[in-house]
């Protein structure tokens, strides 16, 4: 039973950021509710559900702290590493052990992979980072024979790869980083495990239908102000569901649910692909197992004049299943519609909202294109096999990259937070980041949390990222699989 000076939040949205915070916030005492339209107290957080769109429900995603200038985002990733390792050890898994595939995090190494034999102007500025927090030596520089010595003598030697640059005359083979502290994470299942330390600790959760979020509960505010303050939520099956505090975590869908937040944010897909690989191919099992194989990131295309990187591609070690899985994230999807009446902010009329789930597993030309050009330079074994799967990933991009966490200033008495805004790079940090906008929402403007001036309610800030392109453009697939 809830006490009666106990303050009760209600989150929409289980995936990585919501499940973080709600742990976050029931350690401090909180009355804490999460919601979300999926089944996943049924399906487990199943990457192979035919109805799972949400970015946080894959397979694995890439863990790095290379952030090029942004120190801080490295520091976190290194907070939220050591946690990762204590989680892990907390579940038996010590060491390198990863007996069933059953590590949360994978620490496989990232081979950065540049895009001419030269390193480019984000890896100077990641190593020159790395350096400044005394982690210089766990990177590897392929063409420095003195970090090639120290990989052999470390033993990573064996995942400090070569790679032919196509055409080139004479032979040149691409620079590369090799990041001892990368690897991936195990999304899924790692949203899974704090779903289930989630409930251990008292949160409730609605899911299906009862989670499903129809609209916010409204009232004027007593203070006066032309504002409202938001009491609750109503869900699809139609209970009316009070809470002092609701917080918005519904990652790509999260500007359907609030469409304050439509300046901060757009909805955007990364495209992914796999292979699969049978167990009887010794060889390629061997080869692009965790234990051979690192992370690997290729940018395609230098950085242009504008700061953006172009042409980025990865690619994760197989699964236990056997999956590769590739992903390309050089040309972010939209999907601009028709924005609702009264929409704070559209662009032509328009937002970008995820395709539906059944549109969303056939992958646009430029991205088909894209990935078999990696496949014939760095899986030359693929060249001419069929993906076994495809599908498109929706994100929630924010306007300079960095996560949305504050109160929403639009409503009364602090009664909208929002916690949201992965941009492609969130999943990696679900160990502390709830901690850290826990500290937020609590504590607003005097939060210790070094994160605070960088996730904070920003209408002033210009919109970049690829969200100044609006409908119409390259990235605009609105009605192409029609």
């Amino acid at each position: 039973m809830q006490a009666a000076d106990q303050k009760s939040v209600a989150i929409i949205g289980a995936g990585i950021f919501g499940l973080s915070l709600a742990v976050a916030l029931c350690d401090k005492n909180y009355a804490v509710t999460v919601f979300d339209r999926n089944a996943y107290h049924e399906n487990g957080y199943d990457p192979g559900d035919d109805y799972a769109q949400a970015a946080s429900v894959d397979l694995n995603k890439i863990f790095r702290a290379s952030y090029g200038t942004k120190l801080h985002y490295q520091r976190l990733a290194m907070e939220s590493r050591k946690a990762w390792v204590i989680e892990d050890e907390k579940r038996g898994f010590l060491g390198a052990n990863d007996a069933n595939g059953g590590r949360l995090f994978v620490n496989s190494g990232m081979l950065r992979v540049q895009p001419t034999n030269h390193l480019d102007t984000l890896e100077k500025e990641t190593l020159a980072n790395m350096e400044r927090d005394g982690l210089r030596d766990t990177q590897f520089v392929k063409s420095s024979l003195d970090d090639r010595e120290r990989a052999e003598n470390l033993g990573w030697k064996a995942k400090l790869l070569d790679f032919d640059i196509p055409e080139a005359s004479p032979v040149q083979t691409f620079d590369a980083v090799l990041d001892s502290l990368a690897g991936f994470v195990r999304c899924s299942s790692a949203c899974a495990y704090w779903y289930e330390i989630a409930v251990a600790k008292g949160v409730k959760f609605h899911f299906g239908k009862k989670g499903a979020v129809e609209s916010l509960v409204k009232r004027p505010s007593s203070d006066g102000t032309p504002k409202d303050r938001v009491t609750g939520l109503k869900t699809q099956d139609g209970v009316i569901h009070n809470a002092d505090t609701v917080v918005v975590a519904a990652g790509s869908f999260s500007t359907q649910v609030l469409p304050e937040l439509s300046y901060h944010l757009e909805s955007s897909a990364g495209s992914v692909a796999s292979f699969k690989i049978d167990p009887s191919q010794k060889d390629l099992w061997e080869k692009y197992s965790p234990e051979k194989f690192p992370v690997i990131t290729w940018k395609a295309t230098p950085r242009n004049r504008s700061g953006k990187d172009t042409g980025s591609i990865y690619i994760l070690p197989r699964t236990p299943e056997g999956y590769i899985k590739i992903g390309f994230r050089g040309i972010k999807f939209t999907n601009f519609q028709p924005a609702p009446e009264g929409t704070t902010f559209t662009q032509d009329g328009k937002w970008s909202v995820p395709l539906p789930a059944d549109e969303s597993k056939a992958l646009p030309e430029p991205a088909v294109y894209a990935i078999k050009q990696f496949v014939s330079i760095f899986l030359p074994e693929f060249e001419n096999i069929p993906f076994s799967t495809t599908k498109l990933c929706w994100y929630t991009d924010s306007l300079d990259n960095s996560f949305v966490i504050d109160y929403v200033p639009d409503f009364a008495d602090k009664s909208v937070f929002v916690c949201t805004g992965g941009s492609g790079h969130g999943a990696k940090f679900l160990p502390v980041l709830g901690e850290h906008a826990a500290e937020i929402f609590e504590n607003g403007d005097r939060s210790t949390s070094y994160m605070r001036s960088f996730w904070r309610w920003r209408p002033e800030a210009p919109r970049r990222n690829g969200l100044e392109d609006g409908p119409g453009g390259p990235r605009d697939i609105s009605g192409a699989f029609a």
